[in-house]
């Protein structure tokens, strides 16, 4: 009895092991996620480098 006992310790041991790995690995791809659909959210403008030259172009264009 005490032999089945330690069995399924382990057992569910290593089976919350596999769950922590995968939960993380969900989370690292949501993380990803988020940060790809919060740059394609902005505008055009707000994402870009003002060093570039890029956006003193667009903005002289609009007057």
């Amino acid at each position: 009895m005490r032999k089945s006992v330690n069995a399924a310790l382990t057992q569910s041991g290593e089976t919350a092991e596999e769950l922590v790995g995968i939960l993380n690995a969900i989370s690292v791809v949501s993380k990803r996620l988020a940060k790809k659909l919060a740059t394609l959210e902005k505008p055009p403008d707000e994402g870009r480098d003002k060093t570039d030259g890029t956006a003193e172009t667009a903005a002289a264009h609009a007057d």
